[in-house]
């Protein structure tokens, strides 16, 4: 959040009304609804600014703070309502709902769950199996409850093969808080005569289900998120994973922004990722040593092919057979053009993230680099500094990897052969055959820088800076209140309880059993 004793910094949005007014009717305004179901800084603050926009503008939000309330808890939850007020305490959601009401918001506009006695609508699905094809499947009411499940992994060392099969009691409990979460949203949005809503993301387990919901009663969905590195937060009326709505607003952000600012602003996000001083950054680039790359041998043309995260990408609902089958296939598809090149050599840069991520995921995908044979492999661990080997490159290879659009800020003739949110600003080639991946290799041609920068444009500036929530001295406060966590003591036992009861959930079981 922006500091109080400085100007708000100019944001991709010049105010939340105006962009409200821009996206939503005046009859979709009138009694737009806010469903959380978490406890994150981010998210009670963004919330908070909404609903205090929506109130300045003279209109009659709804604000449903449910975190506390699911029966499977929130990847966003941390604190027990009930535990931080036996200890005198509250969790931040419930500061949050004291600075609203500090702030003129009506009682009546803190929306409860409706349905007191809640069983499910309808039966709950039981998947034909434990694995992410079975699972993805599954529908409650209609809506995708299977896809919202295998967004947020039982634990750090779930991998994403279709070989796995997932915790039952894991399953069913996310089936049932989803259930929740949906008919409680669609009987309340039904009941307050709500006309739109705004939930965090979109994707996750139960705002998923909320704004299922809404789209069965026809409302339009917003979604809000993490902004710029400069900015407060995002939010949407597209969808989540709308890569060319993302790449529009880019090109219509750098167009519209000064002249005189926006190559600085947009050059200094690439900038301080070279230098490993963006803190969202620091994970994958803290074993990598500024400067160092690799021998490059003369007379070669060097290809780098980067790695980008499978399981960010796993749950995305296209059609792979334009992105080569999946990234092993599209590695597979460069590694055999390079060989039918003599005087190229493919290194293959494993993505510093492998260090965190399942070991199955791990070692599939080392099988997946063994079984295309480049002539160089840099592991996870290697310490060689990305942004100096793609400088030392001749053609960069991404499956959709950020590593794709800073090596075409730096220069670099860039191929780009699966999702991507920069495919589309001229910066990058993208590539969907094997005949067109060969003509991009032989060419080995740039794009526009422009392009770009538009995208670092965005990730500094992205969204909205708050003009009702301030910070001082690092604490938030809305209407007088400070936003804060509950006391430490609080925050221990809460943890401690949803650990141990997602700790039972993660034991393998038959369904049913």
């Amino acid at each position: 959040m922006t500091e109080t004793t400085q100007a708000p910094v100019q944001a991709e949005h010049a105010s939340l009304d105006e962009y409200f007014r821009s996206v939503l009717t005046p009859h979709q305004l009138e009694r737009v609804a806010l469903i959380s179901f978490s406890q994150w800084e981010m998210n009670t603050a963004a919330v908070g600014e909404m609903a205090a926009t929506l109130r300045a503008m003279g209109l009659s939000p709804l604000v449903a703070l449910w975190s506390d309330a699911t029966p499977l808890k929130d990847v966003g939850w941390s604190t027990s309502h009930r535990i931080a007020r036996l200890l005198g305490s509250r969790a931040r959601d419930q500061w949050l709902a004291h600075a609203l009401r500090a702030s003129g918001l009506p009682e009546s506009s803190l929306v409860q769950p409706p349905l007191r006695r809640w069983a499910p609508a309808s039966p709950l699905p039981i998947p034909a199996g434990l694995h992410r094809s079975a699972i993805r499947g599954v529908t409650y009411r209609g809506a995708p409850v299977g896809r919202a499940i295998l967004q947020v992994h039982p634990d750090t060392n779930t991998p994403v093969t279709d070989e796995y099969d997932w915790p039952a009691a894991w399953v069913e409990a996310s089936i049932r808080s989803f259930a929740w979460a949906f008919d409680q949203s669609l009987e309340m949005l039904k009941s307050a005569d709500a006309t739109a809503l705004i939930v965090f993301n979109g994707r996750f387990l139960h705002d998923s289900a909320a704004a299922s919901a809404a789209e069965h009663l026809g409302l339009p969905v917003l979604s809000f998120d993490f902004g710029g590195n400069d900015t407060d937060f995002d939010l949407t009326i597209d969808n989540t994973h709308d890569w060319s709505a993302l790449q529009r607003r880019m090109l219509k952000m750098y167009d519209a922004w000064d002249p005189q600012e926006r190559d600085a602003i947009g050059s200094s996000w690439f900038e301080e990722r070279r230098a490993h001083a963006d803190p969202r950054n620091r994970l994958f680039t803290e074993s990598q040593t500024v400067g160092t790359g690799i021998d490059k041998p003369d007379g070669k043309r060097l290809v780098v092919f980067f790695s980008s995260s499978g399981d960010e990408i796993s749950e995305l609902d296209l059609d792979w057979a334009d992105y080569f089958y999946g990234q092993a296939g599209a590695l597979l598809a460069v590694a055999d053009a390079c060989r039918d090149m003599n005087d190229t050599m493919l290194l293959v840069r494993t993505h510093p993230h492998k260090r965190h991520k399942p070991k199955r995921d791990v070692a599939d995908w080392h099988a997946d680099v063994a079984a295309a044979r480049p002539d160089e492999h840099l592991d996870e661990f290697s310490d060689v500094d990305s942004y100096t080997l793609m400088r030392q490159a001749d053609v960069v290879v991404t499956y959709g990897s950020t590593t794709g659009v800073e090596a075409a800020y730096a220069g670099r003739p860039v191929i780009v052969m699966g999702p991507s949110a920069y495919d589309e600003l001229g910066c990058a080639q993208r590539v969907a055959t094997q005949e067109q991946l060969l003509e991009a290799l032989r060419a080995g041609s740039t794009g526009r820088q422009s392009g770009a920068v538009a995208y670092g444009l965005m990730m500094r500036r992205r969204g909205f800076s708050s003009r009702h929530v301030h910070v001082r001295d690092g604490r938030q406060r809305l209407g007088g209140v400070e936003l804060r966590d509950a006391n430490p003591t609080a925050l221990k036992l809460s943890h401690w309880l949803d650990a141990r009861t997602k700790n039972r959930l993660r034991v393998t079981q038959e369904l049913g059993a």
